[in-house]
């Protein structure tokens, strides 16, 4: 196919017709099997409802996702866990269809296109950030040796990768004992459908923890604190150009280590920084729910209100946002 310069869209093959879907018009292209999707593929039974997403930055830069598909997205033969830049000539695949990326919006005829090292891209959105951190680790390691908590850290680490990436967290990192995993909000404020997906995963890592705990007989059962904060926050590619991946960095960020941390002291298990709780829009009748605290935290000069619940009572609050 002759380049038209200045165009950017992708081309795919569908019921045997060659389509090109033009990504200028719209800062999303979603691709799915609902006919409500962007590119719907309604007859392909490996594709889920939502898959995958392509999202324009304000740089111009084209960033693709999978939307937590069952069988997952592929870009140049290699799935993909967080969102990844689009280069001029990238295919990926989502069930059954290769889509070809095109954008030649910022080439001249006479550039050439290399194979240039991983890009570093950087950009402040809106993000919630969960962090939570496995409670008495040091001793937990120590009564049951490297080999065996190795592997019930390699099962944590493994259950949690899959059900936040199910659930539409951006990216996950695994700090020592700690997972973080944050989800990205629209321009000018979040929404309530991904508060609801980082509740619904707080809600999982606790069956999750659970589970690890009945299946490797511990005698004494694995738990973990959390804290939960949101804010602006620069995300991104970050990292060597060889070894980068996909984190955030900034303020809101380190607060939610914070909060994490004040969770021991307040003695209860999840921590909401007072910008996330007020997102939330917890209804008046849900808000007995939570006990409000006001703590100093390590490396603030002001004391911060923070709203705190139980494990326990996450399934109640969701309930209450859902009705």
């Amino acid at each position: 196919m002759q380049r038209v310069y200045g165009r950017t869209h992708i081309e795919v093959v569908i019921d045997g017709e060659d389509r090109v879907f033009d990504l200028t018009e719209s800062p999303t292209c979603s691709i799915g099997r609902s006919v409500q999707n962007t590119v719907a593929l309604a007859d392909d039974p490996m594709v889920s409802r939502k898959h995958a997403l392509i999202r324009r930055e304000q740089s111009g830069r084209y960033f693709l996702s999978d939307l937590g598909s069952r069988n997952g997205t592929s870009l140049n033969g290699k799935p993909i866990t967080a969102p990844v830049a689009l280069r001029d000539g990238d295919a990926f695949t989502t069930g059954g269809h290769t889509f070809v990326f095109r954008d030649t919006s910022a080439l001249a005829p006479q550039e050439v296109l290399t194979d240039a090292p991983t890009d570093v891209f950087v950009v402040k959105r809106l993000i919630t950030i969960m962090v939570l951190d496995i409670r008495n680790y040091t001793v937990l390691a120590r009564e049951l040796g490297e080999s065996r908590i190795s592997e019930i850290m390699n099962r944590l680490f493994h259950s949690s990768g899959e059900l936040l990436k199910r659930n539409g967290s951006w990216a996950q990192k695994y700090i020592g004992d700690a997972v973080m995993a944050f989800w990205v909000h629209g321009e000018d404020w979040g929404t309530p459908k991904e508060m609801a997906l980082m509740l619904d995963s707080l809600i999982e890592m606790t069956e999750v923890v659970r589970s690890i705990s009945t299946q490797f007989a511990l005698t004494r059962p694995m738990s973990f604190g959390v804290g939960v904060n949101t804010g602006i926050a620069v995300t991104g590619n970050m990292g060597s150009a060889g070894v980068s991946d996909h984190t955030a960095m900034g303020d809101a960020v380190n607060k939610a280590f914070r909060l994490e941390s004040a969770s021991k002291e307040i003695g209860r298990d999840v921590v909401f920084g007072k910008s996330t709780y007020d997102l939330m829009s917890i209804p008046d009748g849900a808000r007995g729910l939570f006990t409000t605290h006001t703590v100093c935290l390590k490396g603030y000069d002001q004391p911060e209100e923070v709203h705190c619940l139980g494990v326990d009572q996450l399934p109640l609050l969701t309930e209450a946002l859902h009705s």
